[in-house]
């Protein structure tokens, strides 16, 4: 499930919070359990993003399979993602809002971790909330 609204936070960079020197206009959340099966296909689609203006913050919520690793080896090939992770399981509106409460984008989104995205849906998306429509 795809969902997105507008941040109540402006940043013009990121540098305070030692992501990048880039203005953020999206922060999409995806909290990740129990979704190794289908998790790449979803980072994927988030990696090939035309809107490289975004960060894509993963939420750990305690997954019992080998998610983790697949999170990390994401985060250490691109700066956009991040890794948050829970100490123990939360549940997913809890891994909504800590993914929220990380967030530094002009906008939010918030992606499933079984879900994935075209890769213009953000751009779109961004425009169509610039223009109003």
């Amino acid at each position: 499930m795809v969902k997105w609204m507008k941040h109540n936070r402006r940043f013009t960079g990121c540098q305070e919070r030692g992501v990048r020197s880039v203005a953020v206009r999206l922060s999409v959340v995806v909290p990740v359990y129990g979704t190794e099966k289908y998790l790449r296909k979803c980072l994927d689609s988030l990696a090939a993003q035309t809107l490289r203006e975004a960060e894509f913050i993963l939420v750990n919520d305690c997954t019992p399979d080998h998610a983790a690793r697949i999170m990390a080896d994401y985060a250490a090939k691109d700066g956009r993602f991040r890794v948050v992770t829970h100490e123990q399981n939360r549940g997913l509106f809890a891994s909504r809002v800590t993914g929220a409460e990380q967030a530094i984008g002009e906008y939010i989104a918030f992606l499933d971790s079984d879900d994935y995205v075209s890769v213009d849906f953000y751009r779109s998306a961004v425009d169509c909330a610039d223009h109003g429509d």
